[in-house]
């Protein structure tokens, strides 16, 4: 995975004040750089699978513990996810956006690049002795200055398996500071020596979180240093010239980043940021509402960038598209069940997600991943691909299928509606229950 242009992504840290009280910090508007992402397209506009299907891999393994086969030498990467902003840093390959992260500190040491991600609920650091042999990357590793927990966190996944050791200490983004956060120093982490941040920050809710403990913005909370309970992330699209942009704001939102009233949608499930999903429109077209194949559940996910859809769905989704074929993928168990989507990239659908009754357009940018060739086939040991390929233009759809057991319907959508879209995630919006908001997103629609 080549890192071929850096950009700064803002992430704006919001003090709500009380007059009653005096707040732990600073009470202002505190916007940190932080960089962005992108990694699946080469400068042809072909589609790298390499990269593609690590990331792939990453996002199955992440949600059902399962992982692909080995394809071309293999596609494991247990946490390759980058998002992030404190000034957010979109990475970019050949003007295609494919994760965002940004710096923080722990135990008050600097270097850490983390990847937000709401998708996750824990911190994961590099720890003193996680070098490239065990996982990690990059020459900053966290010194477990904290206090030991005694214990360990351990993620098994298909592939491998991502352990460390617990410590408390303090964990600062955008000069906002968790004084007594759970740190997981890491000991292995394998594919995390693919990702270009150092670190995943967790934004998700203590009930997913493997070790246990509260994530960083719910400690800022319990802590009393933001009393808006309340983060948000505009996300840059390097196609439309927003990819500097990108931020992440702690305790409010910028206003600056969206127009119109944003639409709220309640958490259906505290543990995802998860919420009702009424279906997907194909050029205008969905079936009526009490017989939608498409309808369920969507886990909100700033750490991955495709869209994953139940098996079922994807199916009548993209029977709405002319000349669609299903490409078949292989898990580590033999089963045949992700499948990816190819198009005829003389198409250009009209695809929107429907939450809350309302419809959240794709741009077409984010929708096609680019042009499939036939070393893509090649890579998947697919001749009957590289046949299809080699006579028509098609390109990939980022809209993957995929039956996350054991809940039904659920649906993983990451970055490529979230560019579309500026994403508010609040632990009271819905008459002090949480939620998940989505305005239009300023440059992006």
């Amino acid at each position: 995975m080549r890192l071929v242009t850096m950009t700064s992504f803002a992430v704006l840290a919001l003090l709500a004040t009380s007059a009653l009280s005096a707040p732990t910090q600073e009470s202002s508007s505190i916007k940190v750089p932080l960089p962005e992402r992108k990694l699946f397209q080469r400068a042809t506009g072909d589609v790298d699978a390499s990269s593609f299907m690590g990331h792939l891999n990453y996002t199955i393994q992440k949600y059902s513990g399962q992982a692909l086969k080995s394809y071309n030498g293999g596609v494991a990467d247990i946490l390759k996810r980058q998002n992030a902003e404190e000034q957010l840093t979109d990475q970019v390959e050949q003007g295609e956006d494919e994760l965002y992260y940004g710096p923080g500190t722990v135990g008050g040491q600097s270097g850490f690049t983390f990847d937000f991600d709401t998708g996750s609920s824990d911190t994961f650091v590099p720890g003193p002795n996680c070098g490239m042999a065990q996982g990690c990357s990059g020459n900053v590793h966290y010194q477990n200055t904290g206090q030991d927990e005694g214990n360990t966190t351990s993620v098994t996944y298909g592939s491998g398996m991502i352990t460390g050791e617990n410590y408390f200490d303090t964990v600062t983004v955008a000069g906002l500071t968790a004084k007594h956060q759970n740190v997981i120093s890491l000991t292995q982490a394998q594919g995390f020596s693919g990702s270009a941040s150092n670190s995943l920050m967790g934004m998700g809710f203590q009930s997913i979180a493997s070790s246990g403990q509260p994530p960083y913005f719910k400690t800022l909370i319990d802590e009393g240093t933001v009393t808006n309970k309340e983060f948000s992330f505009y996300l840059g699209r390097a196609a439309s010239g927003t990819q500097g942009k990108s931020e992440l704001t702690l305790g409010g939102r910028d206003k600056s980043k969206f127009t119109g009233t944003p639409t709220k949608i309640a958490v259906s499930t505290p543990g995802y940021w998860q919420i009702p999903l009424d279906g997907v429109k194909v050029n205008n077209f969905q079936d009526p509402i009490d017989q939608l194949a498409d309808k369920g559940q969507a886990a909100i996910d700033t750490g991955t960038t495709i869209i994953l859809a139940p098996l079922a769905a994807a199916a009548t989704i993209f029977a709405r598209i002319p000349g669609s074929v299903p490409i078949p993928l292989e898990l580590l168990n033999g089963a045949l069940e992700p499948l990816l989507f190819a198009y005829p990239c003389a198409e250009n659908p009209n695809v929107a997600i429907t939450f809350g009754g309302k419809d959240f357009a794709i741009n077409s940018k984010d929708f096609n991943f680019g042009r499939l060739t036939p070393d893509f086939a090649e890579f998947l040991g697919n001749n009957t691909l590289s046949d299809v390929l080699n006579s028509a233009s098609y390109c990939l759809a980022s809209i993957a299928a995929f039956d996350i057991r054991p809940q039904e319907n659920l649906y993983v959508v990451g970055d490529a509606f979230l560019k579309n879209w500026y994403s508010i995630y609040s632990y009271d919006g819905a008459n002090g229950k949480p939620s998940v908001s989505f305005a239009k997103a300023v440059g992006n629609q």
